[in-house]
This record gives structure tokens, sequence and C-alpha cells, in this order.
């Protein structure tokens, strides 16, 4: 993993943080157009398959407060076709507005094609804590 030469890390991890928390906000709402904007298509099936179970468990919206968010880029790959950034988010959320936030921790791993205008988008998600 390498980070290219010249590549605008400070303005990748602000708009990857600014991302985190229109996804979250996407997620609360089952906002599924929102969340198809930001998501390669397989992990947009993961997520719907995530709302249809959560949509049988828990009656009402979801709510995510993200309370504390660092991100750090750890690093881009050449996948040929196109390019893959991970990028480790970390901090403090809250899921249930009568309790306490959560540390969390995960990596998120983010495509983009080297044709084209197409953005960045989520392509997967691993939790680390």
């Amino acid at each position: 993993w390498q980070i290219p030469e010249g590549f605008d890390a400070a303005g990748f991890v602000a708009a990857a943080k600014a991302n985190f928390i229109s996804l979250q906000a996407a997620w609360d709402k089952a906002d599924i157009p929102a969340l198809r904007a930001m998501m390669t298509d397989t992990m947009l099936a993961e997520i719907q398959s995530q709302l249809a179970e959560r949509a049988q468990l828990v009656s009402g919206p979801n709510t995510t407060d993200v309370v504390m968010l660092e991100a750090q880029l750890l690093g881009i790959e050449d996948l040929g076709e196109g390019y893959m950034a991970s990028v480790e988010f970390s901090g403090m959320i809250r899921e249930d507005m009568n309790a306490g936030p959560s540390p969390f921790r995960e990596v998120w791993n983010m495509t983009r094609p080297k044709q084209g205008q197409m953005g960045w988008l989520v392509a997967g998600v691993q939790a680390l804590q």
C-alpha cells in the first residue's frame, strides 16, 4: 500500500469523513437512492439485506449520532482498471439516544475507475472493533 506522490490525502480524508456522516444518515433513513450514489452495486445489495433485517427487528427510525470521527488514509492500490483506497475510521457513535456513545473502528475500501468522471464508491466495510 502506498499513497501516490502528489495525491491530496488531506482533501481525500476530509471528503471521506463527510461521506461517512452522509452514509450514516442515509442508513438511518433507509434512503436507497442516497446509498446507491455512495456505494458499489455489491455493497448496496449487502446494505439492503441489512436494512431488511433491521426493519424486522426494530420499529421506527434509526438514529446514529457521530460523536467523534477520525479518519486515516491507509493507502491506495492500483487495480488495473481502477483504484482502491482504504480508510480507517475510528471514533465514538451513539445509536441509542438513551445510552452513551460507543467506540468503533472500521476500515472502508473505496473504489474508483481510472476512466470517466465517477467518484469514489464504498466497496466494502470491515469492522475492527
